[in-house]
């Protein structure tokens, strides 16, 4: 899976992007879910969820790209993410590459629910099955 950040260690790869020193081109899926991943598991889930989603809009934002940022893809990631217990970011890369494509989504919210406005605006439930968490 490629990362932009790859090169950072944890710490770096945080202080990095939470002080906008990243560029769009060092912020790749991966790299979502690695702050994700590191988030969750430095801790709970609600104060992890909150600062992923401020850290991405503020991110967004620098970059003038606002309009990407997704609420209920934001939210989807790190709740699944929260479900894991790898000991590392790269044992979770590890055991789960093959699962981490966005279309993992599509088990839980139909393309439709996705695409929208308002998924993209606030918080939507999954409309096909439940979460995990």
């Amino acid at each position: 899976m490629l990362s932009g950040a790859a090169h950072l260690d944890d710490d770096e790869f945080l202080a990095a992007f939470y002080s906008l020193r990243l560029e769009p081109s060092e912020f790749h899926h991966a790299d979502h879910l690695r702050l994700a991943w590191l988030e969750v598991h430095r801790q709970p889930i609600e104060a992890a969820l909150s600062r992923v989603r401020a850290g991405i809009q503020a991110f967004a934002a620098h970059h003038d790209a606002s309009h990407i940022y997704h609420e209920t893809i934001t939210t989807a990631w790190v709740r699944l993410i929260a479900t894991h217990d790898e000991k590392s970011f790269d044992e979770f890369l590890n055991r789960n590459e093959h699962r981490l494509n966005p279309d993992l989504l599509h088990r839980f919210w139909t393309p439709a629910l996705l695409r929208s406005d308002e998924a993209r605006a606030r918080w939507m439930r999954p409309d096909l099955r439940s979460l995990p968490i």
